[in-house]
This record gives structure tokens, sequence and C-alpha cells, in this order.
């Protein structure tokens, strides 16, 4: 009997990619679970049941001469010639959390084009990964190995070693909204590298749409109506994405995106380098960094302790009606140096009211103006949001439900949800996106401008005079550096619906290939010349091969004088897809092959 099997019969892993936490989902596409008990792998090493591990990992140098177990450590003044093989990982999640030199935060670093809040040093990030010879790619790939090592283990555990050696996996990577397209491709290549392509199946998706799809799920046949309008708020560890949706269809689900969405780095993590400050600034700078390097463990049990405990029962607003009540809280700072007037006592550091308000109201000020951003948006597109749904890890706050409920208190209709599960959301809606398919989202909405740098026929009423160039093989004049946009900011893109980019080249020979200049801009105008500025910008280019197209899709043409040439007519699709753009390349009706942009 065959052991072949077919696409239906292969194991769905949903990859989410954290800026502090990062978590896997899985389900088998022939039997998948319900939307709401779609499994997540929590076996970690020392932190077996939870339903995420820290995305931290902690290298060591070492030298080649000896078996790794005996290995010692390189000089400092060695790194730049270190070797691939000279860098080890040698702890990563829980393990490296607890460690003062991991390294963490590092997701922030994929797109150069967000800009870090001034708690979060982009120095110092990229000053540690100098130091062990690694790009950003390349070490998000080495996080990327080790958890799709650990999913597989648990993938073992539920099905089976021998049925897992017939079964193919089909890998889905979430990416924030808000990225850059280059950002989203410089996390595509860091899972080939990781190996996650090995299936030829990667498909990436927005956190944001991925959450959307598990919350609304949720709401499914419970209290969704047509026409509903929700704000999804995907609270992460780094990164607040926020999106709306507007549900089209019950039977079956189908949504749209019906406002661009927003973001901005002000998730859980921020609330961690706040705190970290603030010790630092009690203590005095001295004080606290001998303190780190005599007492790592200690300091590694006092983040944990305000993580796990201290960030997630601060609720000041639950006891607004009673401010007496609000008690200091403390958190463990075991060997520091008692000092009263710091507020350290017996090995505690205490954290009045006032203390806490100052660690989180920056903070729940930025998602707040980002949720007040995206309700306008709406307003201004004739839509009535009926609620903002919070999901992710930091969507699961008590406090930041009720700073939104109290904002929203006199907005009529309007109410603040928390879906369960809200922090494994965007691993499992990844899933549900693989089982639903691309049709449960019917319509995206454009972030930015997209076009080509092309040439038009020379028209002197339109085109700047050093523009003008004169094309010897067709004999005609033509304005070079202008820009065709294809796509609108703001504009509705109906997914499965490709624009197109109609290319027509004329050359002396036929070509064997064709490189296209893709351009994007943020302002509200798109230039119509192109020019580089911070807001218009190259995207990145598209090699097109032509080799494959057949003789006779060139036509053969004379100019006036006789001249023999010949020209191409093609198409680009372009497509905005769960995860970014997607590209092919089309020769009449014929699709002959997809392409890939190399983005700048």
């Amino acid at each position: 009997m065959s052991t072949a099997r077919g696409k239906k019969d292969t194991i769905i892993v949903g990859v989410d990619f954290g800026t502090t936490y990062s978590g896997v989902s899985y389900t088998f596409r022939g039997k998948p679970d319900p939307s709401s008990e779609i499994p997540v792998v929590r076996g970690w090493q020392e932190g077996t049941g939870c339903d995420k591990v820290p995305t931290q990992l902690k290298y060591e140098v070492s030298s080649e001469a000896t078996p790794l177990p005996s290995r010692k450590r390189c000089a400092a003044g060695s790194y730049a010639d270190l070797k691939a093989a000279d860098v080890h990982v040698v702890k990563w999640g829980f393990p490296a959390s607890k460690d003062k030199g991991s390294i963490q935060m590092l997701k922030l670093l994929l797109d150069p084009q967000q800009e870090l809040p001034p708690y979060v040093s982009r120095t110092q990030l990229e000053s540690q990964l100098k130091q062990i010879g690694r790009g950003v790619v390349e070490a998000t790939a080495d996080f990327l190995d080790k958890l799709k090592t650990q999913a597989l283990e648990a993938l073992d555990k539920r099905y089976g070693k021998a049925f897992m050696a017939t079964t193919k996996i089909d890998y889905i990577l979430t990416v924030p909204a808000v990225w850059s397209d280059a950002a989203k491709d410089a996390t595509l290549r860091a899972a080939e590298m990781a190996g996650l392509h090995k299936s030829r199946n990667l498909q990436m998706i927005t956190e944001p749409e991925a959450a959307a799809l598990y919350a609304l799920k949720q709401m499914e046949g419970v209290t969704l109506t047509v026409g509903d309008t929700y704000i999804i708020a995907d609270c992460g560890g780094g990164t607040v994405d926020q999106i709306s949706y507007e549900v089209i269809s019950l039977d079956p689900l189908r949504i749209k995106e019906c406002a661009a969405g927003t973001g901005g780095i002000c998730g859980s993590g921020m609330l961690n380098m706040r705190f970290e400050e603030h010790v630092k600034a009690r203590m005095g700078v001295a004080s606290f960094e001998d303190y780190c390097e005599k007492n790592p463990k200690d300091w590694g049990r006092c983040i944990e302790h305000f993580e796990l405990r201290t960030k997630r029962d601060f609720n000041p607003l639950a006891l607004a009606q009673h401010p007496e009540d609000m008690d200091d809280m403390s958190v463990p700072l075991a060997g520091a140096k008692e000092d009263a007037s710091s507020g350290i006592e017996r090995n505690y550091l205490i954290l009045t009211p006032d203390n806490l308000n100052s660690i989180f109201r920056p903070v729940m000020e930025s998602i707040v103006r980002l949720a007040d951003e995206q309700y306008n948006l709406l307003i201004e597109e004739g839509k009535t949001p009926k609620g903002i749904i919070l999901v992710g890890g930091f969507g699961e706050s008590n406090h930041l439900f009720n700073v939104l409920k109290l904002h929203f208190v006199e907005t009529k209709d309007f109410e603040v949800l928390q879906p369960p599960n809200a922090w494994s959301a965007v691993a499992r809606g990844a899933v549900i996106h693989c089982i639903e398919g691309d049709n449960l989202v019917q319509a995206r909405i454009a972030r930015h401008h997209y076009g080509v740098v092309t040439r038009f026929a020379y028209d002197p009423t339109k085109h700047s005079r050093k523009d003008c160039i004169f094309d010897e093989d067709d004999e005609k004049w033509y304005a070079e550096n202008q820009v065709q946009w294809y796509v609108k900011k703001g504009q509705s893109m109906p997914s499965g619906t490709p624009i197109l980019l109609p290319f027509h080249f004329a050359s002396s020979i036929k070509l064997q290939s064709e490189v296209i200049s893709l351009v994007v801009s943020d302002e509200d105008e798109a230039p119509l010349e192109w020019s580089h500025t911070a807001r218009t910008r190259t995207l990145g280019t598209i090699q097109v091969n032509l080799e494959n197209l057949g003789n006779g899709k060139w036509k053969k043409r004379k100019t006036d004088t006789g001249r023999k040439f010949v020209v191409l007519d093609y198409n680009v699709g372009m497509s905005l897809g769960s995860g970014g753009l997607v590209f092919d390349v089309r020769v009449g009706e014929k699709i002959c092959g997809s392409l890939r942009a190399k983005y700048d």
C-alpha cells in the first residue's frame, strides 16, 4: 500500500517570532483541531507549561582546536577573525533569559526603518552581535532553529516518530504589519536559513491579521453580524500593531481590512526596560552595574518577578474609588545594599503606586494614541467600530484593559474585549489561516504607494528636459526617470486579484533577463518623477528571467528608417498577500513563474 500523502495530510506549524517571547502552534491538516483548541508547544527547558519562550540567545565563542566541552573562550580582541564554526549557542529561551549577557530584543534590528524607543539602544544590540561575528539575520536563524527543534520534539510526542517520518510540515511565520517589505524578506531569509523552507511551502502572515483570525473565529456564531467592524490590537512584548476588519459574510466567515494598520514599539518589554532604568536611577548607575555584575542571578530573579508578578498584578484603576487601598509592591533584590532612602530594604525594592505609574504611563499613553488613530481612521472611512479586541501577551493585562475601557467610556456602543488564550492568539491564528485559506480575508489595505521606475514617450509639456533621451533601437524620444504608480496608499487590494504591471521592451536583440526597480512612497501624493527622499525610496529590484518565454513572444518590428528590432510585452503581477508582496511574471494569460524581490 502506498504511503504517499496529499496536501491535506500535512502538519501545519505556526511560528510567532516575537520581540520578547516566541511561540509555536500546530495541527494536522487532515483532521484539524477546533480553532479554540489548537495546541501550542509548552515543553520548554525551565519553562514547562508556558505558552511561549523568551526570545533570547546566549553565545559562546570558542576555539576549533579541541572538542566543544573543553574549548576555551577566545579573547575579545580576536572576534574580528571569527569563523562561523567558532560561535555556538550555549543557552536559549528561559535559561538564556536569566543571563545578563544574553542577546534580547533581536527582532527590533530586522527593520532599520522602525524608530526604536529611547530606552532601547540599537548601538548596544548591534555591538553584541558584532562581538560574536553574527548578523541579525543569522542570529534570528539561530533562534528559529532552536524553536524548530523544540517544535519537532513536541510533534514527535503527539503524533509519534513513525507518523512524522512520512508526514510533511508546512510552516507559517508571523511578522509585524508595520514592518517594511525588506524587513519581512529578512525574516523570511532567516527562516530559510533555519530550515523552515524544506517543505517548500513556507508562508508568512502579519501578526495582527493572524490574531484577528483567531479572535473573530472565537466570536463566530455567537456575537458577530455582517457589517460589524472591530479594531484588533495585537499587544506583544516589543510591538503593538492595530488593524481593523469588517465582517462581510458569516457562512462562511469572510472579513476585509477596512483601514490601514498602525503600530509602534510600545509592547510590554518596554515596561521591563523602563523598570531597569527606574532601578538604575534609584541605586545610581555605578552601584547598579556593580550589583548586576556581582549578582547576575539575583538580578535575573528580580526581572523575572517583575515580569511574571508585578506587571500582571498592577491594576490601579480597579481600586480607583479607594486610592487608600493601593498598597506598595515589592520585588526581590537579593544582595543589594540596604538603603532606606532609595527604598531598598531587607533584600527587597519597594515600589510605590507613583513609582509604578511612572513606569507604566508612557507605554499606556502610546497604546491609547494608536487606538485613537485607528478609531479615527475608521470614522473617516464611514465605519462605526463596535469595539477593540486585545490579543497578545500584553493584551491579557488587566491594567491595559481598564485604561482603554476608561478612555472609551464615553464612546457609544464601543466595547473593549479580551478573548481567551490572547497570548498565543497569533500563533494559533497563523494555523487557522493555513486551514481556512487566503479567502478568509477578502481584501487588504496597502500601507504605501508602490510603483516602478520607467520611461514614457517624451512630452515637453509634462517632462523635464534633463530626463529626455533618444532610443536608437526604436528611434524615439523618451522621458526617463519617471515613476508609474500601480498601487496607491490606502487602496483596498482584493485577495487573489493581482495588480498587473505592464512592461514593453524594445531591443536590437532578444534579452535574456531584465531588472525592474521597485519604488515605494509614504507621501500623501506620490511624486511622478523619481527622486530619492526620506519618504520616497527604492524598495528593491526584481530580476525577470526572459529565457524560457519562447521565440513567439518576441515580435519583430522596423523603424521608419528600416532598422530591425524586437519588442516584448509582458506583465508582472503584484499581489498583497497575508505576509506582504507577492510577484509573478505573465505573458498574455500565461503565468511564467514566480518572482522574489531583492530588497535594498
